[in-house]
This record gives C-alpha cells, structure tokens and sequence, in this order.
C-alpha cells in the first residue's frame, strides 16, 4: 500500500562540512548531498514526511 506524500523535508548535519557549487541544479544538489550520505559523511540525518492523510512521521539517524 502506498500514500501520497505531500510535503518531505531532508535535514543532515556534516561531520566536517560540506560545500556545493551554487551552479547546480536542485537535482544535481540533491543528488551530491545524498552521495555524501552514503559515503559515510553525515554525522545526523533527519527526514520529517507529510502524508496527504495529515499524518506525519519523523525518521532519525545519527552517529554518536
């Protein structure tokens, strides 16, 4: 089963920063902070996602 999701908002906290050419496209700039992600460069990420239902779920993973 699937749900609409309205709105989906990204939060990622860098272990020693992390830049991006203002030159990029949103996908492009999406698509490099996720790679990073996986690369093991994130020290938190947050993901809050809106459903169409008004119901909203949090999701977490940092490293300590």
């Amino acid at each position: 089963m699937s749900i609409e999701v309205q709105h989906a908002n990204l939060k990622v906290a860098f272990n020693k920063g992390f830049t991006l050419s203002p030159e990029l496209s949103a996908e492009e700039a999406l698509k490099a902070v996720l790679q990073a992600v996986k690369n093991g460069e994130a020290k938190e990420v947050n993901i809050a996602v809106e459903y169409s239902e008004a119901n909203a779920d949090d999701f977490s993973d940092s490293e300590e």
